[in-house]
């Protein structure tokens, strides 16, 4: 699978100039996510996964991230509604979780699991997916092509890592709850300032592209000492 960077030149005027906002992409890397211009990745996505489209793996059948967005917005609110470990489905995992990046359980909003079911059974996300495989040849084999391959984009692209295979279960890679509080952990330091032993990177933290951490890290560093 290409990046969506790769692609654009292969989709035509119309399609990439839908997703670039004004056809030059040669700004991408150059500046942190949260400040270049490069495309319409919505400002949201931008800030809560340090991420936008011109770093996605590309999926035909949603060539403009339609349902992606969809199921980033889904993933995002769900995660917001949740501010102590209680009010998780899949509690016993997010607390196996947080110990993996050194986070207590109820020191913080906890990260957001899922299953990929969950995905599958929600109405307005099936019709979303639905309609843009309608005039397909195959649409009900498209349709399931389209949940699947962009599950997996999406966790190529470091967004999403299958936490627990077994079980079907997805951890949200987002950055306020799971990629912060581990590169402040990573320096040994927690919020309040204090010196902790250093802790190996979780595989679901593995998965996520250098050049995001990096930059992400850069951003953090910049952010503490504008504080000071």
């Amino acid at each position: 699978m290409k990046n969506g960077k790769e692609v654009l030149s292969l989709l035509g005027d119309k399609v990439s100039s839908s997703i670039l906002h004004d056809g030059d992409s040669t700004t991408i890397g150059k500046k942190n996510v949260l400040v270049r211009q490069c495309c319409q990745t919505p400002q949201r996505f931008r800030q809560a996964l340090f991420y936008c489209h011109c770093e996605a793996t590309l999926e035909a059948l949603d060539s403009t991230f339609s349902f992606r967005d969809a199921v980033l917005n889904h993933l995002l609110d769900c995660e917001s509604q949740l501010l102590r470990i209680e009010s998780c489905v899949h509690q016993a995992a997010t607390e196996d979780c947080m110990d993996l990046y050194g986070a207590e359980a109820n020191s913080m909003p906890p990260p957001f699991l899922f299953t990929f079911q969950s995905i599958c059974s929600d109405a307005r996300l099936s019709s979303i997916a639905r309609s843009l495989v309608s005039t397909t040849n195959l649409p009900n084999a498209n349709f399931q092509r389209l949940l699947q391959k962009t599950f997996a984009a999406m966790t190529k692209d470091g967004l999403l890592s299958l936490y627990d295979p077994a079980e079907d279960l997805y951890l949200l890679v987002s950055c306020g709850r799971v990629l912060e509080p581990f590169l402040k952990r990573s320096k040994g330091m927690d919020d309040g300032g204090f010196f902790r032993p250093n802790i190996p990177e979780p595989f679901f933290i593995r998965s996520v592209p250098r050049k995001r951490l990096n930059e992400l890290a850069s951003h953090l560093t910049t952010q503490q000492s504008d504080s000071v």
